[in-house]
């Protein structure tokens, strides 16, 4: 089997044990080195490669700085943001629902959520695509037509980039058969004909465990510029083609083509700025620690993670970091204010978008942000 994790028993067992402490409010002890003492990241579930890389950046940390972190799992938007918000983890690690959240967008927009004010901590970039059988006549994106396509509960992030490839393919979700299934059960899905098609990021671990028993294969995208290309920024406008080596169903060598985006790891805006930028400090000085552990840790270095804002502002503390390190620009900073301003206003929208609505609904709330706030 290929490289996958080398990450000690007791931080995946922590990732089974909800944490109170390590949250965005209040006092806490740090080590030497200024981190929080204790804390708690959220992210996907274990199997997963998010979850994977994420937690072999704990453990750098916990052996070099001498932090505690424990990492709760969760297949679903909601279940990976929820301990940010009630101040069980200090940083939620996801995909767009970080975007969906400062928005309210999606499973977000309901009156117990509505806008979040959270932002950039950190954003690293990975790869993710559908990986398919090989006898299963599926080469391409447009090979999925009447297919059973899998549709991740309660992560619309994934269900977005999902539509995304089947753009490139010519196809939309009324193409094909959707069903229902959580994120982290696609690979036992795949395996007993449930799915014909499994979408995650491409070095997760429950993929190299299905690769063990079954021939599988990536559609091809191999076309990174024109008409394909361009439907795929079309629907999911923050990813971006690009090739990738090592994956289940390849050979030594070999390359395939996924749909490459950032997967950051957040925190609220009241997080302490200091605390915040000492983490990235981490994040970076013990890159060396953990940079080869999975085939995704290395997106964490400064050369490849977003250093620009594009949806959700940047934290105080990852600007302070990336200006001393010569990264950050006048025009992220401009960039940065504007999106600040935005989520003010988008906060204060809500308030009286929820007064008046007899129904709340992403459309409607979409509907009334069109009216109300200029892009």
């Amino acid at each position: 089997m290929k490289k996958l994790l080398g990450i000690s028993s007791a931080i995946l067992a922590s990732g089974l044990v909800l944490s109170a402490c390590g949250g965005g409010g209040g006092e806490t002890a740090t080590t030497e080195g200024g981190l929080p003492a204790q804390m708690a990241w959220s992210t996907y579930g274990t199997g997963t490669s998010t979850y994977a890389d994420t937690a072999a950046v704990a453990e750098a940390l916990t052996s070099g700085e001498g932090a505690n972190i424990r990492i709760i799992p969760s297949d679903t938007a909601i279940g990976q943001l929820t301990p940010l918000r009630e101040d069980q983890a200090m940083f939620t690690r996801t995909g767009d629902a970080y975007i969906y959240a400062f928005e309210a967008d999606h499973d977000f927009a309901v009156e117990n959520w509505g806008p979040q004010d959270v932002q950039v901590t950190w954003a690293p970039t990975a790869p993710h695509s559908l990986l398919v059988k090989a006898d299963s006549g599926i080469e391409t994106p447009a090979d999925l037509e009447g297919k059973k396509v899998p549709w991740a509960t309660a992560n619309p992030s994934v269900q977005n980039k999902t539509e995304a490839i089947l753009a490139y393919g010519g196809l939309t979700k009324d193409d094909v058969e959707l069903v229902d299934i959580s994120y982290g059960d696609q690979a036992d899905g795949l395996k007993n004909g449930q799915i014909d098609a499994v979408y995650q990021q491409v070095y997760g671990s429950s993929l190299f465990e299905l690769e063990a028993t079954t021939d599988v294969q990536w559609v091809d995208m191999s076309e990174t510029e024109g008409e394909k290309a361009d439907a795929v920024e079309e629907v999911a406008p923050s990813t971006f083609i690009d090739s990738f080596s090592n994956g289940p169903g390849q050979e030594d060598g070999e390359e395939d083509n996924a749909v490459y985006y950032s997967v950051p790891m957040i925190t609220k805006t009241s997080t302490d700025a200091d605390t915040v930028y000492e983490v990235v400090s981490a994040l970076h000085e013990n890159f060396d620690a953990y940079k080869d552990v999975t085939q995704t840790t290395k997106g964490w270095s400064i050369d490849e993670a977003q250093v620009e804002p594009t949806e959700v502002p940047f934290h105080e503390g990852l600007v302070r970091f990336l200006d001393e390190q010569g990264v950050w620009t006048q025009e992220a900073q401009e960039k940065n204010d504007e999106l600040i301003e935005r989520g003010e206003a988008l906060r204060a929208e809500w308030e009286e978008y929820v007064e008046q609505a007899d129904e709340i609904s992403h459309e409607d709330w979409n509907s009334w942000k069109d009216e109300n706030l200029s892009d």
